[in-house]
Formats: C-alpha cells, sequence, structure tokens
C-alpha cells in the first residue's frame, strides 16, 4: 500500500485500513505521547517525574507538512508538561549589503521572520521537554545537526540537555548548549541579518522533509495542511513500517480515508 502512495499519480488515495484516525491535535498529541497525560510527581530528583518517557520521545515523531504547523503541535504539546515555562528571546541584527548600507526595516519585523534552518525569536522550553539540534556543535561528543535530546535544566546563559539519540556511546550524556549566530540565506529572503539563538528547536513534531531516513515504532501524521511536494505522503506513512502504529489526523472529518497525495510521474522515470 505505502509504494502505491508514493508510485501512484492520483490525487486521492486510501489510506490502509488498519491505520489509526483521531479528532483533533489534542488527541494526535497524547496518542503519540501518552505520558503527557499523567500528572507530575517528583521523587526528589529534577529527572524524575512521570511526564516525561525517553522510550516514547525517541521511539515516536508527530509529523506535518508546514513548518507553521510545527510550532503550533509544540507548543501545544509544551502545554501539557507540567513545570515553569522558560522563555529565551534571540538578538536580531541586521548586517550591511554589498553596498555597505542597511535597510530601514524595524525589529518586530525581523522577530516575526521564521527563515528555514533558523530557530525561532522566541525559544519556549520546560525542564523534560524533547528538543532537536539544529547544527553540529561538536560532531564528536555527539552533537549534530538533527540530534534529540532532552533538557533538563534551563539557565539564563546555557542549557543543560540529555542525548537521547546519535553515537550509542554518547547517548544519556548530559551537554551543555550555547547560544551561537544564525544568517539566513539571503537569495531566500533578501535581508542581510544575524540572529543569536540557541541552536534548538522542540522535538515533539518535525516537518516531513526532515524526518527522511529515520524509522520509529510509532507515526502520528497531521493531515490538515496538505502535502504539496512529490511522495510527502508516501515518506510521511513509510516512517513505520507497521499501519496499526500509524495515527492520521485527516483533513476532513468524513469517514472515508482518502487523502491527498502528490506525485509527479516524471520524477519516477
Amino acid at each position: 500500500m505505502t509504494s502505491e502512495v508514493g508510485s501512484e499519480p492520483v490525487d486521492k488515495v486510501d489510506l490502509p485500513s488498519a491505520v489509526n484516525v483521531c479528532k483533533n491535535r489534542r488527541e494526535l498529541i497524547t496518542k503519540l505521547y501518552p505520558c503527557l497525560t499523567k500528572t507530575q510527581i517528583w521523587r526528589g530528583d529534577e529527572e524524575c517525574y512521570e511526564q516525561v518517557s525517553e522510550e516514547e520521545l525517541t521511539d515516536g515523531m508527530i509529523l506535518t507538512a508546514c513548518n507553521d504547523d510545527i510550532n503550533e503541535i509544540n507548543v501545544e504539546a509544551l502545554n501539557f508538561l507540567d513545570g515553569d515555562t522558560h522563555t529565551y528571546l534571540a538578538a536580531d541584527r541586521l548586517t550591511p549589503d554589498e553596498s555597505g548600507r542597511i535597510p530601514p526595516i524595524s525589529n518586530e519585523f525581523l522577530q516575526n521572520l521564521n527563515p528555514p534552518g533558523m530557530p525561532l525569536f522566541k525559544l519556549q522550553l520546560k525542564v523534560g521537554c524533547p528538543i532537536i539540534l539544529m547544527r553540529n556543535l561538536a560532531p564528536s561528543e555527539g552533537l549534530c545537526n538533527g540530534t534529540r535530546l532532552l533538557v533538563t535544566h534551563c539557565g539564563n546563559y546555557l542549557i543543560q540537555a540529555k542525548i537521547l539519540t546519535g553515537k550509542k556511546s554518547k547517548i544519556g550524556e548530559k551537554v551543555m548548549l550555547p547560544r551561537i549566530s544564525f544568517q539566513p540565506n539571503i537569495s531566500e529572503f533578501n535581508i542581510n541579518m544575524l540572529r543569536r539563538q540557541f541552536p534548538i528547536r522542540l522535538a515533539y513534531a518535525m516537518t516531513i522533509n526532515k524526518s527522511q531516513g529515520q524509522s520509529v515504532q510509532h507515526v502520528g501524521i497531521d493531515l490538515k495542511t496538505l502535502v504539496f511536494c512529490h511522495s510527502q505522503l508516501y515518506v510521511a506513512l513509510s516512517r513505520c513500517t507497521a499501519a496499526r502504529r500509524i495515527t492520521v489526523l485527516p483533513e476532513d472529518k468524513s469517514d472515508n480515508l482518502k487523502e491527498t497525495n502528490v506525485v509527479f510521474q516524471d520524477v519516477l522515470l
């Protein structure tokens, strides 16, 4: 069935009958991360609480096509987690263009930009939330782009986190994450700017495109925003090998599990 999704040039495809269906994002989040519905129980050690399961965080993921949806899902999942919210604002500034000019662009405009591959201006974290690294900080130490970690302490200038994925020898180690500077691709934004922020994002959810090459036990797919690239639906469904462990939030509320599919036949030739 998954191979047909990736090869048949039809606008709508039938999903496997074994796929689980949920009614809203709240249900999708709690199906993928059931520990979030538990009550926080402190045991004298800040690392021991009932709402965090490292197994759930590494064996499951929520996927969607759009970056804006990712941010919304991550914030909604974070709200389930008990504890104080720590907010980190980035430092944005413009840099001169080729002629040495700095365009008259307001700080408010820069703060609302969300360039690909860059952290958000406003980063919100809690102890116990999963994060994903956005840069290669120290590959030999297991800190590579795409590494998933668990936040264990939120400081003013550094974030302490435990490595969840990557090199087996590094999994479980605690590391300190600093702020670094990011510069977006000028060809995409036509703006010379720098953003200094922690090189991380929340990792309850990720884009379908970024999930390529990964395989997990449980997958949630938010299809409220329609897929728009070649084989996106195929990529999402194939992150998990068993249809019964896939949960879908469909694009409409009908009982008919037909979903939008995008396949460019020329690409398959």
